[in-house]
């Protein structure tokens, strides 16, 4: 399955959040039993010990017994602190830092080229696709949205922009 990273782990071999890979192998808990690889629900007692990825960018040095590119990704643990009527209580979140590439929104996708992209036109912006044959968008809209200025007064001060910057180009 491919991943993407979504958090620093460990910045100078590009482990950092945007990046991604492929996920090649999970590894359980030690204290895991009664696990069927073939079965079709597996429920788990313990998290995930930790997973490999094969990152399509990374600096590390291939590591013994890995392929190349290919690092284990740990759960990463925190703590969080509520107050409530009564008083405080602390949660601790054990998560891995990755998230599936297949399913993210406008916001994760910034500074990212996607190659291809299922579109909701209403929640994300057409310019994270990789050009038009590679856009499917999910429902129609209006069209008006991308071809109408959204108002006057911006598009009076849009060109009083351009005025000013070609004046200041003549400087």
């Amino acid at each position: 399955m491919s991943v993407i990273v979504t958090f620093n782990v460990e910045t100078d071999l590009d482990i950092a959040n945007g990046f991604r890979g492929e996920i090649t192998k999970i590894v359980l808990d030690e204290r895991e039993t009664g696990f069927t690889p073939t079965a079709p629900i597996v429920e788990l007692a313990y998290p995930t010990a930790y997973i490999l990825v094969k990152m399509n960018h990374t600096k590390a040095i291939q590591l013994a017994g890995l392929e190349n590119n290919v690092l284990p990704l740990v759960p990463l643990e925190r703590t969080f602190t509520i107050t409530h009527g009564k008083g405080q209580k602390s949660i601790k979140r054990r998560q891995l830092p990755i998230t599936p590439v297949y399913s993210f929104t406008d916001y994760r996708s910034q500074g990212q080229i996607i190659s291809n992209s299922m579109i909701d036109i209403g929640y994300v912006a057409l310019s994270r696709g990789r050009g038009r044959g590679n856009i499917k968008l999910l429902r129609d809209f209006d069209e008006n949205l991308l071809t109408t200025h959204p108002c006057e007064y911006l598009r009076l001060e849009d060109e009083r922009l351009t005025r000013l910057d070609d004046e200041t180009e003549k400087w």
